[in-house]
């Protein structure tokens, strides 16, 4: 029977594997944490402070799809539809089920629907 490496070598991969498993639950856990502080600002109408939440939020997790849709949200409200549009773009390139999202929260007219979602969005109806 062959194995791969001796039992030192095995070791050292199994706790560094687990070092990164910890350390992503963690990251996670940090970002959810801010995105749940986010959504307790803006139900308090608290929309600035928000933004600068759901901001904290991605810095520690760039790839929090929600937490780029909400932000999006937030700018909306905070009538910075440039950053909003930004915003939504990006969290429909991380997690494409946004497209309905959007469409059905806000009734996207068609004009909007193309800047946001893209032209072929009649594809995907």
């Amino acid at each position: 029977m062959l194995i791969c490496g001796n039992v030192a070598t095995r070791k050292k991969i199994f706790y560094a594997d687990i070092f990164l498993m910890t350390e992503t639950y963690w990251i996670k856990k940090q970002s959810q944490d801010l995105f749940d502080k986010a959504l307790e600002l803006e139900s308090e109408g608290k929309t600035d402070e928000a933004v600068v939440s759901y901001q904290e939020s991605l810095r520690v997790n760039p790839k929090n799809s929600q937490a780029l849709y909400n932000l999006g949200i937030a700018y909306a409200t905070l009538n910075k539809l440039d950053q909003a549009i930004s915003c939504w773009r990006r969290a429909i390139w991380l997690e494409p089920r946004f497209r309905d999202e959007l469409v059905k929260a806000f009734a996207v007219d068609d004009e909007l629907s193309e800047t946001v979602i893209g032209e072929d969005y009649p594809a995907y109806i």
